[in-house]
């Protein structure tokens, strides 16, 4: 197997990005201070708080953990280790050191279960003892996947809840015994689990394992380690259900039981998928008959770029669930804290839209068709919409180069839902299909192609409405129509790489030669059709997703003009079959 390349990544340079990002979190939140020697952040400080200070940190490439949550109500101090790397006994000597001056009330020190991090921090903590400093850690274990470890489970997410309710604790005025023992308290009703689809790698290293297209690491830590066992992927709502199955099991959750929860993105999961799964963690909670008081969500303790996420649970007992919602609600202005004002409130049902139907029109408008021509049109939109949906697959390759890929499947949409339509729905009347059509796009298409595809349509009807027969000049001027909309409103004209090219070439071709026989009428336009959207290979976007790309990019049809292409073609062989 041939050595996979280095992954790119924007950094300087590999030996100096742990303390370039340090230097960029304080560029952002200058009220943070950087111990640049030592790689500590904490809160600027010019007298005792009498608090107690709670501190933490671990290996860089987690952010914004552990400096990220830095700040009132969190934490007051973080030290940084090099990328996924224990920082040294003497950086956390110095935070505790220097927080000890500001923070009288003592120290409590939240540190993962890590082997570096057990004898690093532990060291400087026994150290800090012996000269007067009072302090106490909380060595934070509650990963799932390796709590049947000799020295227990990893220390993941679950940490963050550590800091919020432990700094939340502080800034009320609890003493350090209280911290203490409300932190292991809350360690032991605690418990995560996550999945990996895609692996990281570290700055100027290729990616530390490999995962197959349709499999996924179950039990993926933090640290770049592949998880516990590769299992199949699934859906958000499979997966979730996997996850936390096993979490509640772990816990020993029972109906009727309050949690708090945190989904933890990875690093590279988008917040669309992030949103997914909180409505599933909400929906499969309530199937449990456990109820969820608060979802915080978001990066918490990433593994750099690593795509996936993981879920933490947090009982809140009958003795202590009031307070440990009352610290998490509790204000702070650490950056990377998610959880805000509407995180907060009363279950309710989603109420439901007005279902105001502005598909069809009131009364009919526009001269109608007869049972022979009702047949054909019918046909035409059936054929047209069929040929779209087999082409799903080449619209989206076409897509891929300048725009997001999704051409055919939005496309494809539109034409299911047009294909439902002509199950049952009329198509007596030209101008009110072609409204029906208008509506359908702008409903299940969505985006700029459901824009376009809408307005044209719409303007088709119009031209329709007002129309005293259906013959053949009808129907060119309802297609002139359309393509004056599309201009007008999408700022395309002809030669600008777009639909309307296809649209427009057909267009001319059709007029030439609408005193030749129809067959000939439809194979020239079906011809000049193609002609058009191959033409779109060799033109400069100017209108267009595709105009904000580079052109060396384009080297194929545009999507949209393919697109037309194959509904147009599809409907004139079909007409020339039948006439």
């Amino acid at each position: 197997m041939s050595a996979q390349p280095v992954t790119k990544k924007l950094i300087n340079s590999v030996e100096s990005c742990v303390d370039d990002n340090l230097r960029g979190l304080v560029a952002t939140y200058p009220k943070l201070r950087l111990h640049p020697k030592h790689r500590v952040i904490t809160i600027r400080s010019d007298k005792d708080s009498e608090r107690v200070a709670v501190i933490s940190g671990g290996g860089s490439g987690h952010e914004p953990f552990a400096a990220g949550f830095v700040g009132s109500g969190m934490l007051d101090g973080a030290i940084a280790g090099g990328i996924f790397a224990s920082p040294p006994t003497g950086h956390v000597l110095y935070a505790i050191t220097h927080l000890h001056k500001y923070n009288s009330g003592g120290s409590i020190v939240i540190l993962g279960n890590y082997t570096g991090d057990r004898l690093n921090f532990g060291k400087a903590i026994e150290k800090a003892k012996i000269a007067g400093i009072k302090v106490r850690e909380v060595i934070v274990s509650e990963d799932v996947a390796s709590s049947q470890n000799k020295t227990g489970g990893r220390g993941l997410c679950g940490e963050v809840f550590l800091f919020k309710l432990c700094g939340a604790m502080s800034a009320k005025g609890y003493d350090l015994d209280f911290i203490h023992k409300s932190a292991q308290d809350v360690c032991k009703h605690m418990a995560t689990l996550g999945v990996c689809l895609k692996p990281c790698s570290l700055p100027g290293q290729p990616p530390l394992f490999e995962i197959k297209q349709d499999e996924m690491e179950l039990g993926a830590g933090v640290h770049g380690e592949a998880g516990i066992a590769k299992v199949k992927t699934g859906t958000a709502r499979e997966v979730t259900a996997v996850l936390l199955e096993k979490i509640i099991t772990h816990l020993k959750l029972a109906a009727g039981d309050r949690v708090a929860v945190m989904l933890n993105n990875l690093g590279g999961t988008s917040v669309l998928e992030v949103n997914i799964i909180c409505a599933e963690i909400k929906d499969y909670l309530k199937r449990k008959s456990i109820k969820p008081e608060r979802i915080i969500a978001g990066h918490m303790k990433t593994s750099l770029e690593m795509h996936g996420l993981h879920i933490c649970l947090l009982k809140l007992s009958k003795e202590s669930g009031d307070l440990y919602l009352e610290l998490l609600d509790a204000d702070t202005d650490a950056p990377g804290w998610t959880g805000t004002r509407l995180s907060v409130g009363e279950e309710v049902e989603d109420l439901e839209d007005d279902d105001e139907d502005s598909s069809t029109r009131k009364a009919s408008a526009g001269p109608s068709l007869s049972a022979s021509q009702q047949h054909l049109f019918r046909g035409c939109l059936q054929v047209a919409g069929e040929a779209l949906v087999k082409s799903e697959t080449l619209l989206n390759k076409l897509d891929s180069g300048c725009g997001d890929g999704d051409c055919g499947t939005t496309i494809k949409q539109f034409s299911q839902a047009v294909l439902d339509y002509l199950k049952e729905g009329s198509v007596e009347y030209p101008s009110n299909v072609l409204w029906v059509l208008s509506e359908i796009a702008e409903k299940h298409m969505g985006g700029t192609s459901g824009g376009i595809y809408s307005l044209g349509l719409a303007a088709a009807s119009q031209s329709f409405a007002s129309a005293k027969s259906t013959d053949i000049s009808v129907w060119l001027a309802a297609w002139e129509s359309c393509m004056r909309a599309i201009t007008k409103y999408g700022g395309a004209e002809p030669g600008d790489r777009t639909m309307l090219d296809t649209l427009h070439t057909a267009c001319v071709a059709f007029k030439q030669n609408l005193n030749s026989d129809l067959k000939t009428l439809l194979r020239r336009t079906g011809e000049a059709a193609e002609a058009g959207a191959k033409a779109t290979a060799s033109m400069v976007a100017r209108a267009g997703r595709a105009s904000y790309v580079a052109s060396g990019y384009m080297t194929e049809d545009d999507a949209g003009a393919r697109a037309v292409a194959i509904w147009m073609q599809a409907i004139i062989d079909f007409l020339v079959n039948k006439i």
